[in-house]
């Protein structure tokens, strides 16, 4: 569990920089080496899977959230133990440790640096944020480790919200954009800033359902998509989190809850289940 074990270096040459292919970029078949790459939307290159940095930062995610709730439910210390120990090897151990930026995520190759949708690659972090919250509970936790961890966080965060590929990103209008600000209010929220991150949710979950639902309910910027439902079904979790995050901070939004918030044309998250529903309900048949 570690960006150091991948085969291939990013165009930095340090093996500590995350590194990740563009899923959707394919070898342009007009030039003899395949460069620069060129885009196939909806169709992923199983070249994207040659480097593991993207599979085990997901399962890093997925395994620390496991771990902590089955710390919580079974008190079993055995998870703390293993939870510290993946902390550690992928962000405090100097050898095996990532750098804190997305430097060369979403990588097209032929070029030099990754692109900014490859920002997403690190969206699943506020499962890893549950979790640890619940690890707390164990007296074998150790302090030691949150203080190291707020730190790189700290750097992380820096890069996210300042650099060129994080703030093109906060700037998407589709999932990547609503991804974005979740991503960002579970790290502010770590670092113990919350209100700020009360704040950026108030004002994402209206620039998101604003500016991304149509009053049909129709999420305009994923149906144009080749993969469609899959796109609209992920944007409208990530809407979820949103409303989920509002009322965990106790914000309005207009007098009401980030559920019940209705756009200037009566956007809502509602509309965009009920737009859903009767394709998920019929198999897809019609859409």
């Amino acid at each position: 569990y570690s960006v150091t074990l991948k085969p291939q270096l990013p165009p930095s040459n340090d093996p500590h920089d995350y590194l990740s292919l563009s899923r959707y970029y394919w070898p342009n078949p007009s030039r003899p080496d395949g460069l620069p790459y060129i885009r196939k939307d909806g169709y992923p290159n199983p070249e994207f899977f040659s480097i593991a940095d993207y599979i085990l930062l997901r399962k890093l995610f997925r395994e620390i959230h496991d771990m902590g709730f089955a710390y919580f439910f079974t008190k079993n210390e055995t998870y703390v133990k293993k939870s510290m120990y993946r902390l550690k090897e992928w962000f405090l151990d100097e050898q095996t440790k990532m750098n804190p930026n997305l430097n060369y995520a979403g990588l097209k190759k032929g070029e030099l640096t990754g692109a900014h949708t490859g920002v997403l690659d690190f969206h699943q972090v506020f499962r890893m944020f549950q979790a640890i919250t619940l690890l707390r509970f164990s007296p074998l936790w150790d302090q030691s480790i949150d203080a190291g961890l707020r730190e790189w966080m700290s750097e992380y965060y820096i890069w996210f919200s300042t650099s060129k590929l994080g703030r093109i990103e906060g700037k998407a209008v589709n999932n990547h954009g609503t991804f974005y600000d979740v991503q960002a209010i579970f790290l502010l929220e770590y670092l113990g800033r919350n209100d700020e991150a009360k704040e950026y949710t108030q004002i994402s979950l209206k620039n998101r359902i604003d500016k991304g639902i149509l009053p049909s309910g129709e999420q305009l910027h994923e149906t144009a998509r080749p993969t469609s439902w899959f796109y609209s079904i992920f944007n409208l979790q990530g809407l979820f989190m949103l409303a989920e995050r509002c009322d965990h901070f106790g914000c309005k939004i207009k007098g009401r809850s980030g559920w019940n918030y209705e756009g200037p044309k009566k956007q809502s998250i509602q509309r965009a289940v009920d737009f859903l529903l009767p394709f998920a309900l019929s198999g897809g048949e019609g859409w």
